[in-house]
């Protein structure tokens, strides 16, 4: 694709608790691929996908944030310049959901920009027999 005719580039972080599937959806939605078998991300990984809306053209530069302790560390650095953040929660796994609060903490101290754009996803789905209700208030 011909980088003259690309609007925008825009960095989208996805973060959330270890293993509710933030590389799997990041690996369906650039390479439509799904693997069931996939390894935990170390550090973090890093996709491109130029979309179009309504005729223009944006670069996603989308950043895979590892979800694991040991790596919280390294991820400070990789919100600063972040437009938008999609956080991530497994709906079988109430814990990861209640960990949220600790995420946009970090996002709100790390990140150098006010006006980011935030999005919840419930992931996992599938897994009806756990599935989390949540009460709206």
């Amino acid at each position: 694709m011909d980088d003259d005719s690309i609007l925008t580039t825009l960095k989208i972080l996805i973060i959330g608790e270890s293993d509710v599937g933030k590389s799997s959806l990041l690996l369906r939605f650039t390479d439509d691929v799904f693997d069931p078998g996939l390894a935990a991300t170390i550090g973090v990984d890093f996709k491109v996908k130029t979309v179009s809306v309504d005729g223009n053209k944006a670069k996603l530069a989308i950043w895979d944030t590892a979800g694991s302790e040991r790596f919280r560390t390294l991820t400070p650095s990789y919100y600063r310049g972040a437009q938008g953040a999609i956080l991530v929660y497994d709906v079988s796994n109430r814990q990861s959901f209640q960990k949220l609060d600790q995420w946009l903490y970090e996002l709100e101290t790390y990140s150098t920009r006010t006006n980011i754009v935030k999005m919840l996803v419930g992931n996992k789905i599938d897994k009806v027999r756990k599935v989390i209700i949540l009460p709206f208030y």
